[in-house]
């Protein structure tokens, strides 16, 4: 695990942003390790919502120690945030190129994001009061760093669950659900200007 910069979180108790560090280069140890440390969490967090009859999280089944595989392939590349000494959020993306479908971006090559996911503390759903906010936003703007690096010019794409997909609204354009894929999950796609807004956030 390599620290790449410096990032910061929101803690939503005080009101305040907290030094965070943002990683990639992670080796298979490494998500490892965070899946074990997300596991009583994210237990605890089933078990409150099954008692309050609320709906589980659609990915509250992924194995970050079976994604880990995956980093023996070059296509994949995976970052995290880090702070306090424990992973709040990974995220896994694929430096296969995949191809725009944005007008004005239409074949271009995009970054492709596979997974991102916050550590459970910090999901409002499993979290009654999630200990930092921005994670996701964090990791999305590493991947429009990293995909302007791979000479993507920033684009990046994913296919969201339907419980994230208001997440993504809020950043990226929705372009339907797609019938090519196998969940037919919605498509989402960052124009120029969202991509501008990530990297004009990340000048000091």
């Amino acid at each position: 695990m390599r620290v790449r910069r410096k990032s910061s979180l929101k803690v939503p108790a005080r009101e305040e942003l907290v030094e965070a560090d943002l990683v990639d280069e992670l080796s298979n140890d490494d998500l490892i390790n965070a899946h074990l440390d997300w596991g009583p969490a994210r237990l605890e967090g089933l078990k409150r919502l099954r008692e309050a009859g609320r709906p589980w999280p659609e990915h509250w089944h992924w194995d970050w120690s079976k994604k880990a595989d995956l980093l023996d392939l070059l296509a994949y590349h995976c970052f995290g945030i880090v702070h306090g000494g424990r992973m709040q959020g990974l995220m896994m993306v694929s430096t296969i190129a995949g191809k725009g479908r944005l007008p004005g971006q239409v074949g271009k090559p995009v970054l492709y994001i596979e997974y991102l996911e916050s550590a459970p503390w910090n999901y409002r759903e499993l979290a009654e009061k999630p200990e930092f906010l921005g994670v996701g936003v964090r990791l999305l703007e590493a991947a429009v760093e990293f995909s302007g690096e791979e000479g993507f010019g920033g684009r990046v794409s994913l296919h969201s669950l339907s419980q994230s997909t208001e997440f993504y609204r809020k950043h990226m354009t929705d372009l339907g659900l797609d019938s090519g894929h196998p969940q037919g999950l919605r498509y989402f796609e960052m124009n120029m200007e969202q991509v501008r807004t990530f990297v004009e956030g990340r000048k000091p």
